[in-house]
């Protein structure tokens, strides 16, 4: 069994959380891991974009998106 704990948010909080599991078919826990781990990603990826990229990243992207374009042709 998993372990659990209570958390005390607003009412209009819990309903907009439970709106959201709801939509997608998930309950209210897989539904704030969901939203934990969307958050996690958008923070790494600020802190990639504000990261200049060297010669050999910009290479890489590049070849990348040629591939990408020859590919879809």
């Amino acid at each position: 069994m998993t372990k659990s704990t209570t958390i005390k948010v607003s009412v209009a909080t819990r309903d907009a959380l439970r709106q959201l599991a709801e939509r997608e078919g998930l309950t209210l826990d897989a539904q704030l891991d969901h939203l934990v781990r969307r958050e996690r990603r958008r923070t790494i990826g600020a802190q990639l974009a504000s990261s200049p990229l060297d010669s050999s990243e910009v290479a890489i992207l590049n070849a990348a998106a040629s591939d990408v374009a020859d590919a879809s042709r």
